[in-house]
């Protein structure tokens, strides 16, 4: 307990100066230009990259002057003149929107709200309210206009919906309603009547985020996404109940309570993270939004402070989460410092099972472990991915989940399957005639069963294109002693079948198995495979940058209308 207190203050000892670092490197740079010609770059080859770099180097001016103006109280004029000057920078912008999630051919498109144009209504309106009192009254003023003409008259000016988003059950709900509701809350006292009317309405259309989890909390477009969401629906949702003096509690809904408890379902021994759907194998978490919620339910438990995401991690530089990041995990120190026995046990070895979701999770005692998924093909930020499985040892994975590829106009469009790391190929599922999974909610698991100790079946033909196999039944057993997976797989009227797994480490094949070395650990697959071989793909990761993976398949022998094969996976330390 001790030791983690510890890491907590070297945590904000060590955010705190990197605030005041990157102020000082800042301090004498311009802001990034937006042009047209990068603008126009999505609609004409579908690349988000260079325009959105430069668009979030601008948007973490804004946050690093606002936390170091924060921190030194308006002590240093030149920190709040520059603070200033990236406000007025930002109000002179086209677009706060992205190239993305604009169309051009609409009259108005400049004022289009989406999840950008609402988080910088949100971090304006609250900077300069929290930061009234060293900012000149006509840079709030300027800031205010355009918060009203960008963000709060377009969305009050039309009954709901305003778009898709206010309405749907992913992040987008609570990102763009929580900003809303927030800035509403900051800027509107002197209208309160459509001050409430909004309020109201955002209040209202949370309730579709919740309803995107599953009754088992589970969040099914990834941990990431975990976080992107509840930060802004956490953030809304406490400024609400202050707001209110009380009234309008979020928090009493007990299934938001199931929700914040699956970020700790999601982070294994070893510091990594699950990464289905469009997740991240090395996640961070945010340490206000953590905070906030263990001090709000005793059964949330925090990952270690030293697996906090720092203040530069999130690379859209996002307010809401950095300016909480410092205040609600101070407010957790001191109610730690208060309480002694406030840290609550950590997550012990053993199965976590999501049967919503029809997720499995198993680890033991020395650090390996198996994470199983049943599902659909139609899941948001969805990969055609059922039945498949990931296998790690220590930090290793040997047998991932990719997680998100790199963002670009096809990953968000009727070209999404044709993109690697979102087809079933890529993905530890068979190859069926030659062909992978189908999208959509009808190709999905049938059936989902667990012993809760390391055993999981699962039925997953329809994940595949009608009349493939007139079954399939996938069975999985995690031996918790050693630390060996046991896979079997039985298809009746199926046709041709390879099975395919995926991993980053470069296979050798030896005789009917295949071997991957580690940098701490080997692990062996165990096949019955006569013919064995392996494929290199080229895979481009969430940042752009490409690296190999490769496949690892063989065929299954068939006899007559059945057919089986069982492989084993099992890691060596060095």
């Amino acid at each position: 307990m001790g030791r983690e207190k510890r890491k907590i203050k070297s945590f904000l000892r060590k955010y705190q100066e990197d605030i005041q670092k990157e102020a000082q490197v800042l301090l004498n740079q311009e802001m990034p230009k937006l042009t047209e010609q990068e603008f126009a770059l999505y609609e004409q080859t579908g690349n988000r990259l260079v325009y959105e770099n430069k668009y979030f180097s601008r948007r973490k001016f804004l946050m690093v002057f606002g936390l170091q103006v924060w921190l030194e109280k308006g002590r240093e004029k030149i920190y709040s003149e520059k603070l200033e000057a990236v406000i007025a920078e930002i109000c002179k912008e086209q677009c706060w929107a992205l190239p993305a999630h604009v169309d051009r051919t609409i009259p108005g498109w400049e004022l289009t709200v989406d999840l950008f144009a609402a988080e910088t209504a949100q971090a304006l309106s609250e900077i300069i309210s929290v930061e009234k009192s060293f900012i000149r009254r006509e840079v709030r003023n300027l800031a205010k206009k355009e918060i009203y003409r960008r963000v709060l008259n377009p969305f009050l000016s039309v009954k709901s919906p305003y778009a898709w988003w206010e309405n749907c059950t992913l992040n987008w709900c609570a990102v763009c309603n929580g900003s809303v509701g927030s800035a509403a809350m900051y800027l509107m006292h002197k209208e309160p009547e459509r001050q409430r009317e909004c309020l109201k309405r955002v209040t209202e259309n949370m309730k579709y985020f919740l309803a995107g989890f599953g009754e088992d909390g589970a969040c099914l477009e990834g941990l990431s996404y975990f976080t992107y969401g509840m930060t802004y629906f956490t953030g809304f949702a406490e400024q609400l109940l202050e707001f209110t003096k009380g009234k309008e509690d979020l928090f009493a809904n007990p299934k938001v309570e199931k929700i914040a408890g699956f970020q700790q379902k999601c982070y294994f021994g070893n510091g990594r993270t699950l990464s289905f759907s469009d997740g991240n194998s090395k996640e961070h978490f945010r340490a206000g939004l953590s905070s906030y919620l263990a001090m709000r339910y005793e059964s949330v438990r925090l990952p270690s402070f030293s697996l906090a995401a720092n203040l530069t991690e999130d690379t859209c530089y996002r307010w809401m989460g950095a300016f909480r990041d410092l205040v609600w995990t101070q407010k957790y120190l001191e109610k730690t410092e208060k309480e002694s026995s406030f840290f609550p046990e950590e997550e012990k070895s053993g199965q976590i099972t999501l049967p919503g979701s029809q997720w499995v999770i198993c680890e033991n005692d020395t650090g390996t472990g198996m994470a199983v998924k049943g599902g659909h093909n139609g899941e948001p930020h969805n990969h055609n991915d059922v039945g498949s499985f990931l296998f790690f040892s220590g930090e290793e994975f040997f047998l991932p989940d990719l997680g998100a590829g790199e963002y670009t106009k096809n990953y968000f469009n009727e070209h999404r399957y044709e993109i690697f790391c979102n087809h079933s190929f890529s993905h530890n599922v068979p190859v069926i005639r030659g062909r992978g999974q189908q999208e959509g909610t009808q190709h999905c698991c049938t059936r989902f069963e667990t012993d809760e100790n390391g055993y999981v079946a699962l039925e997953f033909e329809k994940a595949y294109e009608e009349n493939a196999a007139e079954q399939m039944v996938r069975s999985l057993r995690f031996e918790f002693s050693s630390g060996k997976l046991f896979v079997k797989d039985e298809f009746w009227k199926c046709g041709e079948i390879q099975e395919n797994l995926i991993s980053y480490i470069e296979p050798v094949i030896e005789k009917d198995r295949f071997l991957l070395t580690g940098e701490k650990a080997s692990c062996c697959i165990q096949t019955q495979g006569k013919q064995l071989w392996t494929e290199e793909v080229k895979h481009a990761l969430h940042n752009g940058k490409i690296i190999s993976v490769y496949r690892m398949l063989w065929e299954v022998e068939e006899r007559g209308e059945y057919a089986c094969t069982e492989f084993s996976v099992e890691v060596s330390k060095k």
